[in-house]
């Protein structure tokens, strides 16, 4: 029978058929903690003098390990509930082993293979259209689907275009006789005022302004003081 010690370590024990048998053979071995508990196909089993079956059977100890107080697993789905699910699955492997990355590519090649014809085509089809196009352009032919021809509609649009013209040369020449008749009698009221006015008078700097008469004065002046020195002179002899 296969025993597992509470050491990880199995055992294949000879003539073995009770759980006392198995403590027994397994103290030759290893030293096994003070409580321990005996299991055989996932059930405990309680009296160790009862028959076992030939399966394997594990001793481990009855207290269990000695660890924390626990909550890890809470800890564990708070921190998944945060973590983002990712949609790339390329680094993936299949049921056969394959990366689903290779996969993807392998099938995105055969479908670049498999349209190359359609794509061929396609372009051969392009080509011939700008041929036409062009040779079309040569030709004269290239027309429009929405181009509007009427000969009677281009006659008169025509005609419109040379009345208008026509018309603004009008207005134009009239508004530059109108123009040039202001400007003659402008010109007629202009010389018919200076010629009632007279020459124009000259006008001197401002400090010739009244001084016209100032020789004159002087001259006067300068006799009466000369007279008036001569009559002193008189009665100053005859005195």
């Amino acid at each position: 029978m296969f025993v597992k010690s509470p050491q990880q370590a199995l055992y294949w024990f000879d003539g073995v058929k009770t759980g006392q048998d198995a403590l027994d053979a397994l103290e030759a071995k290893e030293q096994l903690p003070l409580a321990v508990r005996l299991e055989q196909n996932g059930k405990v089993v309680e009296f160790y003098d009862s028959q076992l079956d030939n399966v394997t059977l594990y001793i481990i100890p009855k207290d269990g390990l000695v660890g924390g107080k626990g909550g890890f697993g809470s800890m564990l789905r708070s921190i998944g509930a945060q973590i983002e699910r990712t949609t790339n699955h390329e680094a993936m492997r299949d049921l056969s082993g394959r990366r689903q990355r290779d996969v993807n590519n392998e099938r995105r090649l055969k479908e670049y293979i498999a349209g190359t014809a359609e794509r061929e085509k396609v372009k051969e089809e392009n080509k011939e259209k700008k041929l036409e196009k062009l040779r079309r352009i040569a030709a004269g032919e290239n027309k429009c689907k929405h181009d509007f021809s009427d000969p009677a509609y281009d006659k008169v649009r025509s005609e419109t275009e040379e009345k208008v013209h026509d018309a603004v040369e009008a207005a134009m020449a009239v508004a530059s006789a109108a123009s040039s008749s202001k400007q003659e009698d402008k010109l007629g009221k202009r010389g018919s005022t200076e010629a009632s006015a007279g020459p124009p008078k000259k006008r001197g700097l401002w400090i010739g302004d009244g001084l016209e008469g100032l020789s004159d004065l002087s001259d006067s002046d300068s006799d009466e003081e000369d007279e008036e020195k001569g009559e002193k002179s008189k009665s100053v002899v005859s005195g």
